[in-house]
């Protein structure tokens, strides 16, 4: 069986297919738009991780219980008084079973004996 790769036009299509696009070139993407779009979406997802780290454990916790529930911080904000205190009520109660239940694991595990 003879193999033969047509090399330059292997090269053409792999460089077609890398080379930047310039406005209006079909999809309008070029190569400084998509770096842009990128520089954005990392500055963004740093500043997520930032106000991630500068909370509390137990904000973290709520933050995830939320999250859980299927509801966002801007949800959240829009909410009444009365339905925000129902969520945070929730949330306490949900936490504190979490939280129960850590302690019963870590006692369970103390009081078995070592083998």
């Amino acid at each position: 069986m003879n193999l033969k790769i047509e090399n330059k036009m292997l090269t053409e299509a792999t460089l077609a297919k890398f080379a930047p696009k310039k406005n209006g070139d079909g999809d309008g993407a070029d190569f400084a738009s998509m770096l842009k779009h990128a520089e954005v979406k990392q500055s963004e997802s740093a500043s997520q991780l930032e106000q991630y780290m500068k909370m509390t454990p137990a904000q973290r916790m709520a933050a995830s219980i939320m999250k859980s529930m299927g509801i966002t911080q801007a949800e959240f904000d829009a909410m009444s008084p009365e339905q925000q205190a129902a969520v945070t009520a929730k949330i306490a109660e949900i936490m504190k079973q979490q939280m129960d239940e850590q302690m019963a694991a870590k006692q369970a595990g103390k009081s078995s004996p070592a083998l």
